[in-house]
């Protein structure tokens, strides 16, 4: 299997495989699921300026899938690797720090453009294990499930996730959000869920952050955490809170 040189990184990730070729496909880039910062090959850009790199430290990386192997063509071994994280940084704006979260994706292939992978061999995959994720291609399922005081829908299709308001409680509609609206989309894969929360602001709008977390009690509740953006009054971000959604199933 050729890895695709397509990724989502608000989300849609760190280290280069060495191969008997070199790589003829890869890429490595994050970004912040509000959408103002990226990165490409480790160096930190504002989305509105690509020519000026961003100072950063790098506080922690947190796997979310991985898939190495290789293949065996022209009795060569070409190595090939993918991996999804989230990377957090700190950054200082106006001389203050701020930690920022980037989804990241990676992806190394080293076959050569005119090989054919004649075998291949999976020495690492933790995106397909066994218990609970449903198949690509499956039917499509909806189910009624609360959230703070919510209804909320929850949309299944294949491995994708969406989470939106059946019937918010009365101060998120105060905050702007409406029937439809959507608190959470991503994928699930195993037990776990990755993907993008939403925050609401009747003032600022919906904001993205990226969110992981586990299927628990027996497939009847998602916990979500990630760090959530807080705005000052012109809505940009001047901060991040740690924030924890937990989705209760309540029927189909």
């Amino acid at each position: 299997m050729r890895l695709a040189k397509t990724f989502y990184c608000a989300l849609a990730a760190c280290a280069l495989l060495a191969g008997s070729a070199s790589a003829s496909d890869y890429s490595h880039e994050c970004r912040s699921a509000d959408g103002l910062y990226e990165m490409n090959d480790e160096e930190l850009h504002a989305s509105d300026n690509n020519q000026t790199a961003i100072p950063y430290e790098t506080i922690s990386d947190k796997i979310l899938s991985q898939r190495n192997g290789y293949c065996l063509s022209h009795d060569r071994r070409f190595e090939f690797e993918s991996k999804t994280y989230v990377r957090r940084v700190r950054i200082r704006v106006e001389g203050e720090p701020v930690e920022v979260e980037l989804l990241c994706q990676l992806a190394s292939d080293g076959l050569p453009a005119a090989y054919n992978c004649d075998k291949e061999v999976v020495t690492l995959d933790t995106t397909s294990q066994n218990g609970g994720g449903n198949p690509a291609g499956s039917t499509s399922s909806s189910a009624i499930w609360l959230h703070n005081g919510s209804l909320m829908r929850l949309e299944a299709t294949g491995y994708a996730r969406v989470f939106s308001y059946e019937k918010p409680r009365p101060g998120m509609r105060k905050a702007g959000a409406r029937p439809g609206d959507v608190v959470f989309e991503g994928e699930r894969q195993s037990d776990t869920y990755t993907g993008t929360a939403y925050i609401f602001s009747r003032d600022c709008g919906r904001h993205g952050y990226p969110v992981a977390g586990k299927v628990t009690n027996g497939d009847r509740a998602v916990v979500l955490d990630g760090q959530a953006p807080v705005l000052d009054d012109n809505c940009k971000i001047k901060s991040y809170r740690h924030d924890r959604l937990r989705f209760e199933y309540v029927r189909r």
